[in-house]
């Protein structure tokens, strides 16, 4: 599995049926961590259409090739996170994070009409 720089891949469960693409909705658990091990983000499930940059770009770039029931542990870059500036009195600047992805469901590309 071909990641983009900047993730790292930590551990993974294989799930069943098609690869999430873009263009896919998917509905998925996030736990998130601080590189250091403290919880930014508990139990946070959320459906999102990938490539719409609804979530940081290294949750995104994750997701591709991901299948329903499976989970990824990875490592995120700052630059694929919350960058220089961080989110003031949650994360700290240049962080990196740790997110446990698991995909709970998914549907094929939206197509561009129902956009």
């Amino acid at each position: 599995m071909n990641l983009k720089p900047g993730l790292r891949l930590l551990a993974e469960t294989p799930g069943t049926g098609r690869c999430i693409g873009p263009g896919d909705r998917v509905t998925i658990r996030l736990q998130g961590r601080l590189n250091r091990g403290e919880p930014i983000q508990t139990n946070y499930v959320t459906t999102v259409v990938v490539g719409r940059r609804t979530l940081i770009p290294g949750i995104e770039y994750s997701l591709v090739g991901m299948r329903v029931g499976g989970s990824r542990r990875v490592q995120i870059s700052p630059h694929l996170a919350y960058g220089e500036v961080g989110i003031p009195g949650r994360i700290p600047p240049r962080a990196a994070l740790r997110y446990d992805i698991e995909v709970l469901a998914a549907q094929p590309e939206i197509p561009e009409s129902e956009a």
